[in-house]
Protein backbone atom coordinates (compact mmCIF):
# COMPACT_ATOMS: atom_id res chain seq x y z
CA UNK A 1 0.00 0.00 0.00
CA UNK A 2 2.81 2.41 0.80
CA UNK A 3 3.77 2.95 -2.83
CA UNK A 4 0.46 4.77 -3.38
CA UNK A 5 0.82 7.12 -0.48
CA UNK A 6 3.10 9.67 1.03
CA UNK A 7 1.81 10.36 4.50
CA UNK A 8 3.19 13.15 6.59
CA UNK A 9 2.60 13.48 10.30
CA UNK A 10 2.83 16.57 12.41
CA UNK A 11 1.89 17.69 15.84
CA UNK A 12 -1.72 18.77 15.98
CA UNK A 13 -2.09 22.47 15.95
CA UNK A 14 -3.92 24.81 18.27
CA UNK A 15 -4.79 28.04 16.49
CA UNK A 16 -5.46 31.02 18.66
CA UNK A 17 -8.93 32.57 18.59
CA UNK A 18 -9.59 34.96 15.74
CA UNK A 19 -11.97 37.89 15.43
CA UNK A 20 -14.78 37.84 12.91
CA UNK A 21 -13.05 40.59 10.95
CA UNK A 22 -10.32 38.24 9.71
CA UNK A 23 -12.50 35.22 8.97
CA UNK A 24 -13.67 34.70 5.41
CA UNK A 25 -16.52 32.43 4.50
CA UNK A 26 -16.49 30.41 1.32
CA UNK A 27 -19.27 31.14 -1.21
CA UNK A 28 -20.52 28.14 -3.14
CA UNK A 29 -21.93 30.44 -5.79
CA UNK A 30 -19.67 31.73 -8.53
CA UNK A 31 -18.70 31.47 -12.17
CA UNK A 32 -17.21 28.03 -11.75
CA UNK A 33 -17.05 25.08 -14.12
CA UNK A 34 -18.88 21.86 -13.31
CA UNK A 35 -17.22 18.55 -14.21
CA UNK A 36 -19.29 15.36 -14.22
CA UNK A 37 -17.22 12.24 -13.56
CA UNK A 38 -19.79 9.49 -14.18
CA UNK A 39 -19.77 9.43 -17.97
CA UNK A 40 -18.56 6.65 -20.25
CA UNK A 41 -14.79 6.24 -20.08
CA UNK A 42 -12.97 5.92 -23.37
CA UNK A 43 -10.12 3.43 -23.44
CA UNK A 44 -7.22 5.89 -23.67
CA UNK A 45 -6.09 9.36 -24.60
CA UNK A 46 -2.82 9.85 -26.45
CA UNK A 47 -0.46 12.50 -25.15
CA UNK A 48 0.13 13.65 -28.72
CA UNK A 49 -3.45 14.96 -28.73
CA UNK A 50 -2.50 17.42 -25.97
CA UNK A 51 1.17 18.19 -26.63
CA UNK A 52 3.46 19.08 -29.54
CA UNK A 53 6.50 17.14 -28.45
CA UNK A 54 8.52 15.87 -25.51
CA UNK A 55 11.97 17.00 -24.43
CA UNK A 56 14.23 15.01 -22.13
CA UNK A 57 16.05 16.82 -19.32
CA UNK A 58 18.83 14.68 -17.88
CA UNK A 59 19.64 16.16 -14.46
CA UNK A 60 23.34 16.39 -13.76
CA UNK A 61 24.53 13.87 -11.18
CA UNK A 62 27.39 14.72 -8.84
CA UNK A 63 28.08 14.78 -5.11
CA UNK A 64 26.70 18.33 -4.77
CA UNK A 65 23.28 17.59 -6.23
CA UNK A 66 22.31 14.00 -5.45
CA UNK A 67 18.53 13.76 -5.35
CA UNK A 68 16.81 10.94 -3.51
CA UNK A 69 13.27 11.81 -4.50
CA UNK A 70 11.51 14.78 -6.07
CA UNK A 71 8.71 15.92 -3.78
CA UNK A 72 8.06 19.28 -5.45
CA UNK A 73 9.09 20.82 -8.77
CA UNK A 74 8.49 24.31 -10.10
CA UNK A 75 9.90 26.13 -13.12
CA UNK A 76 10.61 29.81 -12.63
CA UNK A 77 12.65 32.40 -14.54
CA UNK A 78 14.17 29.80 -16.86
CA UNK A 79 15.35 27.42 -14.14
CA UNK A 80 14.02 24.23 -12.58
CA UNK A 81 13.62 24.20 -8.80
CA UNK A 82 13.50 20.74 -7.23
CA UNK A 83 12.67 19.95 -3.62
CA UNK A 84 13.83 16.70 -2.04
CA UNK A 85 12.33 17.10 1.41
CA UNK A 86 13.23 13.78 3.00
CA UNK A 87 16.45 12.32 1.61
CA UNK A 88 18.70 15.16 0.43
CA UNK A 89 16.63 17.65 2.47
CA UNK A 90 17.48 20.43 0.04
CA UNK A 91 16.10 22.76 -2.61
CA UNK A 92 18.14 22.37 -5.83
CA UNK A 93 18.31 24.65 -8.87
CA UNK A 94 19.05 23.32 -12.37
CA UNK A 95 18.94 25.05 -15.72
CA UNK A 96 16.62 23.83 -18.49
CA UNK A 97 19.37 21.59 -19.85
CA UNK A 98 19.70 19.82 -16.51
CA UNK A 99 22.97 21.45 -15.43
CA UNK A 100 23.20 21.93 -11.67
CA UNK A 101 23.41 25.58 -10.62
CA UNK A 102 23.11 25.78 -6.83
CA UNK A 103 21.27 24.84 -3.69
CA UNK A 104 19.07 27.37 -1.93
CA UNK A 105 19.94 27.45 1.76
CA UNK A 106 21.11 24.32 3.50
CA UNK A 107 20.44 21.91 6.32
CA UNK A 108 21.15 23.28 9.80
CA UNK A 109 19.94 25.68 12.45
CA UNK A 110 21.93 28.80 11.61
CA UNK A 111 20.82 31.89 9.64
CA UNK A 112 19.62 30.86 6.20
CA UNK A 113 19.49 27.17 7.15
CA UNK A 114 16.48 24.94 7.60
CA UNK A 115 15.72 21.82 9.59
CA UNK A 116 13.03 20.37 7.35
CA UNK A 117 12.27 22.03 4.05
CA UNK A 118 8.61 21.30 3.31
CA UNK A 119 7.52 23.56 0.49
CA UNK A 120 8.63 26.64 -1.46
CA UNK A 121 7.11 29.44 -3.48
CA UNK A 122 8.12 32.57 -5.41
CA UNK A 123 7.45 36.29 -5.25
CA UNK A 124 8.01 36.89 -8.97
CA UNK A 125 7.91 40.70 -8.80
CA UNK A 126 10.53 41.00 -6.05
CA UNK A 127 12.38 37.85 -7.13
CA UNK A 128 12.27 36.20 -3.73
CA UNK A 129 12.10 32.52 -2.81
CA UNK A 130 10.18 31.52 0.32
CA UNK A 131 11.02 28.18 1.95
CA UNK A 132 8.70 26.65 4.52
CA UNK A 133 10.48 25.06 7.50
CA UNK A 134 9.17 23.41 10.66
CA UNK A 135 7.90 25.44 13.62
CA UNK A 136 6.15 27.88 11.28
CA UNK A 137 9.45 29.32 10.06
CA UNK A 138 9.59 30.74 6.56
CA UNK A 139 13.00 31.66 5.14
CA UNK A 140 13.48 34.22 2.37
CA UNK A 141 16.24 34.15 -0.26
CA UNK A 142 17.19 36.00 -3.39
CA UNK A 143 17.20 33.92 -6.58
CA UNK A 144 20.99 33.68 -6.42
CA UNK A 145 20.67 31.93 -3.05
CA UNK A 146 21.55 34.92 -0.86
CA UNK A 147 19.71 34.67 2.45
CA UNK A 148 17.47 37.67 3.27
CA UNK A 149 15.74 36.89 6.56
CA UNK A 150 13.19 34.61 8.23
CA UNK A 151 9.71 35.17 9.57
CA UNK A 152 7.41 33.10 11.77
CA UNK A 153 3.73 32.58 11.04
CA UNK A 154 2.00 34.22 13.99
CA UNK A 155 -0.24 31.31 14.92
CA UNK A 156 0.81 29.89 18.30
CA UNK A 157 1.76 26.22 18.48
CA UNK A 158 1.01 25.66 14.80
CA UNK A 159 2.92 24.26 11.85
CA UNK A 160 2.56 24.97 8.15
CA UNK A 161 3.46 22.43 5.47
CA UNK A 162 2.33 24.11 2.24
CA UNK A 163 2.85 27.72 1.19
CA UNK A 164 1.93 29.76 -1.87
CA UNK A 165 2.75 33.40 -2.67
CA UNK A 166 0.14 35.30 -4.63
CA UNK A 167 -0.72 38.97 -5.13
CA UNK A 168 1.54 40.25 -2.37
CA UNK A 169 0.52 37.69 0.26
CA UNK A 170 1.50 34.26 1.49
CA UNK A 171 -1.01 31.47 1.93
CA UNK A 172 -0.61 28.28 3.95
CA UNK A 173 -2.63 25.29 5.05
CA UNK A 174 -3.94 25.16 8.61
CA UNK A 175 -4.23 22.06 10.85
CA UNK A 176 -5.44 22.44 14.44
CA UNK A 177 -4.53 20.55 17.63
CA UNK A 178 -8.10 20.36 18.92
CA UNK A 179 -10.30 20.30 15.84
CA UNK A 180 -13.88 21.59 15.92
CA UNK A 181 -16.53 22.28 13.33
CA UNK A 182 -15.46 25.94 12.99
CA UNK A 183 -11.88 25.18 11.94
CA UNK A 184 -10.49 26.98 8.90
CA UNK A 185 -8.28 25.31 6.30
CA UNK A 186 -6.42 28.27 4.76
CA UNK A 187 -4.36 31.11 6.25
CA UNK A 188 -3.59 34.40 4.52
CA UNK A 189 -0.28 35.76 5.85
CA UNK A 190 1.66 39.00 5.64
CA UNK A 191 5.02 38.00 4.06
CA UNK A 192 6.86 40.81 5.86
CA UNK A 193 6.20 39.73 9.44
CA UNK A 194 4.13 36.52 9.44
CA UNK A 195 0.99 38.16 10.86
CA UNK A 196 -2.19 36.30 9.91
CA UNK A 197 -4.42 38.54 7.81
CA UNK A 198 -7.34 36.13 7.52
CA UNK A 199 -8.54 32.59 7.98
CA UNK A 200 -10.80 31.06 5.34
CA UNK A 201 -12.32 27.85 3.95
CA UNK A 202 -14.19 26.27 6.88
CA UNK A 203 -13.38 22.59 7.06
CA UNK A 204 -17.05 21.70 6.59
CA UNK A 205 -16.34 22.23 2.88
CA UNK A 206 -13.90 19.34 3.10
CA UNK A 207 -16.54 17.20 4.84
CA UNK A 208 -14.95 17.71 8.24
CA UNK A 209 -11.57 16.22 7.28
CA UNK A 210 -8.51 18.28 8.19
CA UNK A 211 -5.62 15.91 8.80
CA UNK A 212 -2.14 16.39 7.42
CA UNK A 213 -2.25 13.66 4.84
CA UNK A 214 -1.81 13.86 1.10
CA UNK A 215 -1.14 11.57 -1.79
CA UNK A 216 1.79 11.51 -4.14
CA UNK A 217 1.85 14.66 -6.29
CA UNK A 218 -1.27 15.86 -4.57
CA UNK A 219 -1.17 18.03 -1.51
CA UNK A 220 -2.73 21.43 -1.08
CA UNK A 221 -1.74 23.99 -3.73
CA UNK A 222 -2.13 22.95 -7.37
CA UNK A 223 -1.90 24.76 -10.69
CA UNK A 224 0.66 26.95 -8.93
CA UNK A 225 1.83 28.90 -11.97
CA UNK A 226 -1.68 30.06 -12.85
CA UNK A 227 -3.16 33.45 -12.08
CA UNK A 228 -4.70 32.84 -9.61
CA UNK A 229 -3.32 29.56 -8.20
CA UNK A 230 -5.70 26.83 -7.07
CA UNK A 231 -6.07 24.56 -4.09
CA UNK A 232 -7.70 21.18 -3.60
CA UNK A 233 -7.90 19.16 -0.41
CA UNK A 234 -8.13 15.47 0.21
CA UNK A 235 -11.91 14.92 0.01
CA UNK A 236 -13.06 18.28 -1.34
CA UNK A 237 -15.52 18.37 -4.24
CA UNK A 238 -14.09 21.68 -5.44
CA UNK A 239 -10.97 23.17 -6.94
CA UNK A 240 -10.65 26.61 -5.31
CA UNK A 241 -9.09 29.78 -6.72
CA UNK A 242 -7.29 31.76 -4.02
CA UNK A 243 -6.92 35.51 -3.74
CA UNK A 244 -8.87 38.43 -2.33
CA UNK A 245 -11.90 36.18 -2.56
CA UNK A 246 -11.55 32.40 -2.39
CA UNK A 247 -14.08 31.11 -4.89
CA UNK A 248 -14.98 27.79 -6.53
CA UNK A 249 -13.18 27.24 -9.82
CA UNK A 250 -14.26 23.67 -10.53
CA UNK A 251 -17.04 21.68 -8.92
CA UNK A 252 -16.83 17.90 -9.21
CA UNK A 253 -20.03 15.89 -9.53
CA UNK A 254 -20.24 12.11 -9.15
CA UNK A 255 -22.23 9.45 -7.31
CA UNK A 256 -18.83 8.08 -6.27
CA UNK A 257 -17.52 11.17 -4.47
CA UNK A 258 -16.46 10.52 -0.88
CA UNK A 259 -19.11 11.28 1.73
CA UNK A 260 -18.77 12.17 5.41
CA UNK A 261 -19.92 8.64 6.24
CA UNK A 262 -17.15 7.24 4.02
CA UNK A 263 -14.59 9.38 5.79
CA UNK A 264 -15.52 7.91 9.15
CA UNK A 265 -14.86 4.44 7.76
CA UNK A 266 -11.49 5.64 6.42
CA UNK A 267 -10.24 6.90 9.76
CA UNK A 268 -7.43 4.86 11.23
CA UNK A 269 -6.21 4.31 14.75
CA UNK A 270 -3.51 6.52 16.26
CA UNK A 271 -0.90 7.33 15.12
CA UNK A 272 -2.22 6.59 11.59
CA UNK A 273 -4.82 9.20 10.57
CA UNK A 274 -6.25 6.97 7.88
CA UNK A 275 -6.80 3.30 7.15
CA UNK A 276 -5.05 2.85 3.81
CA UNK A 277 -6.63 -0.49 3.08
CA UNK A 278 -10.16 0.83 3.56
CA UNK A 279 -9.70 3.85 1.34
CA UNK A 280 -8.03 1.94 -1.49
CA UNK A 281 -10.72 -0.74 -1.52
CA UNK A 282 -13.60 1.75 -1.42
CA UNK A 283 -13.52 2.72 -5.11
CA UNK A 284 -14.54 6.21 -4.04
CA UNK A 285 -13.16 9.40 -5.62
CA UNK A 286 -11.09 10.90 -2.84
CA UNK A 287 -8.27 12.84 -4.46
CA UNK A 288 -7.45 14.94 -7.52
CA UNK A 289 -3.82 14.63 -8.62
CA UNK A 290 -1.43 15.21 -11.53
CA UNK A 291 -3.42 18.38 -12.26
CA UNK A 292 -2.30 20.39 -15.32
CA UNK A 293 -3.90 23.42 -16.93
CA UNK A 294 -3.45 25.92 -19.74
CA UNK A 295 -5.73 28.42 -21.48
CA UNK A 296 -7.51 25.70 -23.45
CA UNK A 297 -7.96 22.71 -21.17
CA UNK A 298 -7.66 21.16 -17.73
CA UNK A 299 -6.48 17.62 -17.23
CA UNK A 300 -6.13 15.58 -14.04
CA UNK A 301 -6.29 12.09 -12.60
CA UNK A 302 -8.57 10.48 -10.03
CA UNK A 303 -7.97 7.18 -8.26
CA UNK A 304 -4.79 5.26 -7.49
CA UNK A 305 -5.39 1.56 -7.99
CA UNK A 306 -5.61 0.03 -11.49
CA UNK A 307 -9.33 -0.60 -10.98
CA UNK A 308 -10.19 2.96 -9.93
CA UNK A 309 -7.82 5.34 -11.72
CA UNK A 310 -9.00 7.40 -14.67
CA UNK A 311 -8.10 10.61 -16.50
CA UNK A 312 -10.30 13.68 -16.95
CA UNK A 313 -9.97 16.14 -19.81
CA UNK A 314 -12.03 19.34 -19.70
CA UNK A 315 -12.17 21.62 -22.73
CA UNK A 316 -12.61 25.16 -21.37
CA UNK A 317 -13.86 26.69 -24.62
CA UNK A 318 -16.79 24.36 -25.20
CA UNK A 319 -17.03 23.17 -21.57
CA UNK A 320 -16.89 19.52 -22.60
CA UNK A 321 -15.73 16.70 -20.33
CA UNK A 322 -14.09 13.52 -21.60
CA UNK A 323 -13.07 10.60 -19.40
CA UNK A 324 -10.37 8.04 -20.18
CA UNK A 325 -9.14 4.89 -18.50
CA UNK A 326 -5.47 5.58 -19.22
CA UNK A 327 -2.97 7.90 -20.88
CA UNK A 328 -1.26 6.49 -23.96
CA UNK A 329 2.27 7.89 -24.08
CA UNK A 330 2.92 7.76 -27.81
CA UNK A 331 5.82 10.21 -27.46
CA UNK A 332 7.93 7.65 -25.58
CA UNK A 333 6.59 4.18 -26.36
CA UNK A 334 5.89 2.51 -29.69
CA UNK A 335 2.78 0.90 -28.29
CA UNK A 336 0.63 1.31 -25.22
CA UNK A 337 2.35 0.47 -21.94
CA UNK A 338 -0.81 0.15 -19.84
CA UNK A 339 -1.00 3.84 -19.08
CA UNK A 340 2.44 4.04 -17.55
CA UNK A 341 3.58 7.63 -17.04
CA UNK A 342 1.51 10.73 -17.70
CA UNK A 343 2.08 11.55 -14.02
CA UNK A 344 2.60 15.31 -14.25
CA UNK A 345 4.19 17.06 -11.29
CA UNK A 346 4.00 20.66 -12.55
CA UNK A 347 2.60 22.70 -15.42
CA UNK A 348 2.59 26.29 -16.61
CA UNK A 349 1.05 27.87 -19.70
CA UNK A 350 3.82 26.46 -21.91
CA UNK A 351 3.87 22.82 -20.93
CA UNK A 352 3.86 20.05 -18.32
CA UNK A 353 6.63 18.23 -16.48
CA UNK A 354 6.85 14.58 -15.56
CA UNK A 355 9.43 12.66 -13.50
CA UNK A 356 11.19 9.40 -14.37
CA UNK A 357 12.11 8.27 -10.86
CA UNK A 358 15.43 6.47 -11.23
CA UNK A 359 15.56 5.79 -7.48
CA UNK A 360 12.52 3.54 -7.78
CA UNK A 361 13.95 0.18 -8.84
CA UNK A 362 10.62 -0.95 -10.30
CA UNK A 363 10.33 2.13 -12.53
CA UNK A 364 13.91 2.24 -13.76
CA UNK A 365 13.95 -1.52 -14.45
CA UNK A 366 10.64 -1.22 -16.26
CA UNK A 367 11.94 1.61 -18.43
CA UNK A 368 15.26 -0.06 -19.24
CA UNK A 369 13.52 -3.32 -20.12
CA UNK A 370 11.29 -1.38 -22.51
CA UNK A 371 14.42 0.01 -24.18
CA UNK A 372 16.01 -3.45 -24.44
CA UNK A 373 12.81 -4.89 -25.89
CA UNK A 374 12.73 -2.18 -28.58
CA UNK A 375 9.52 -0.70 -27.18
CA UNK A 376 10.81 2.85 -26.72
CA UNK A 377 10.79 5.17 -29.73
CA UNK A 378 14.45 5.26 -30.90
CA UNK A 379 14.43 8.95 -31.88
CA UNK A 380 13.24 9.94 -28.39
CA UNK A 381 15.21 13.00 -27.27
CA UNK A 382 18.49 11.90 -25.59
CA UNK A 383 17.73 8.23 -26.20
CA UNK A 384 21.37 7.17 -25.78
CA UNK A 385 21.67 8.86 -22.38
CA UNK A 386 18.37 7.39 -21.25
CA UNK A 387 19.58 3.90 -22.11
CA UNK A 388 22.49 4.33 -19.68
CA UNK A 389 20.46 5.40 -16.66
CA UNK A 390 20.63 3.36 -13.48
CA UNK A 391 19.59 3.68 -9.83
CA UNK A 392 22.61 5.90 -9.10
CA UNK A 393 21.47 8.50 -11.64
CA UNK A 394 19.49 11.56 -10.69
CA UNK A 395 15.82 11.51 -11.76
CA UNK A 396 14.99 12.52 -15.31
CA UNK A 397 12.41 15.12 -16.32
CA UNK A 398 10.24 14.81 -19.42
CA UNK A 399 8.92 18.19 -20.55
CA UNK A 400 5.81 18.12 -22.76
CA UNK A 401 5.11 21.28 -24.75
CA UNK A 402 1.44 22.21 -25.10
CA UNK A 403 -0.02 22.55 -28.58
Amino acid sequence: MNKYFTVFFCYYILISCSTKQNQKDFPLEGNNYTIYLDGVKEESISLSSLFKNVQTIILETNDDCLIGRINRLQVFDGNIYILDSHIAKSLFVFDMEGKFIRKIGGFGQGPGEYIEVRDFTFDAENRIIFICDIRNRIHKYQLNGTYINSISIQSPDSQAHFIQFYNGKLYSNCIERKPNQNDYLLLEIDPKDGIILSRSLPKKYNKGWNELLFFENGGFFISRANNPPRINLMFMDYIISIGEENTPYLELKSKNLTTEKDIESFRGKAPMPINQENILSSKKIFNVHYFIENNNFICFRCGFTPSTTFAVLFDKKIEEVKLFKIFSNDFIFKQDRNGWMGNFIFSDLKGAYEILDTQNSFIIDYFQNAIKNNEVIPDLDKFDQLSKLDKDSNPVIFYYEFK
